[in-house]
């Protein structure tokens, strides 16, 4: 037993006419809005120093986190226990000598970035008081671990200079 499939043109009924054709288009323009950089949320303690925070993307898309630093928050000073606990030495360290030091940090970026703890490279621009941080890790990192991330290094800069023997 043989059945055969009744179509349309079996029936004389007309067809679609070809309106449920395929039709070739081309590429439709698409705006893409322009990302001024990240969304960036930070703990409590660490925004102690920030004065100025901008994000953005630079020209390789890489991001570049620009903390521009209160310097009145920087603990920079040259206090040391003697051989005595009566022996101290606490005399504020002035800011010249502050610079000239993150400055020959900023020579190279990559070990800065490293001993800051960040994944890339850190710079510091005395003229603004402006650390740079530009992340050449994992490209996909999302806005929350890059948070985290800046914390930990605003935190860790922190440290360092806190605990620097200024001669």
């Amino acid at each position: 037993m043989v059945t055969t499939k009744l179509r349309k043109r079996d029936t004389g009924e007309p067809g679609n006419g070809g309106q449920f054709a395929t039709t070739l288009r081309d590429d439709a323009p698409i705006l893409v809005p322009e990302m001024p950089g990240r969304d960036l949320v930070f703990a409590p303690g660490a925004l102690r120093l920030v004065e100025h925070l901008e994000s953005r993307f630079d020209a390789e898309g890489r991001t570049v986190v620009s903390i521009r630093i209160d310097r009145d928050q920087l603990p920079v000073s040259d206090y040391r226990q003697g051989p005595a606990p009566w022996e101290v030495r606490d005399e504020d360290v002035d800011d010249a000598k502050v610079d000239a030091y993150l400055e020959a940090c900023s020579d190279d970026p990559e070990t800065f970035g490293d001993e800051l703890g960040f994944p890339g490279e850190a710079r510091w621009d005395s003229a603004s008081h402006t650390l740079e941080l530009t992340h050449t890790g994992y490209e996909g990192v999302s806005d929350k671990d890059l948070s985290t991330n800046v914390t930990a290094t605003l935190s860790e800069f922190r440290r360092a200079l806190l605990l620097r023997e200024w001669d």
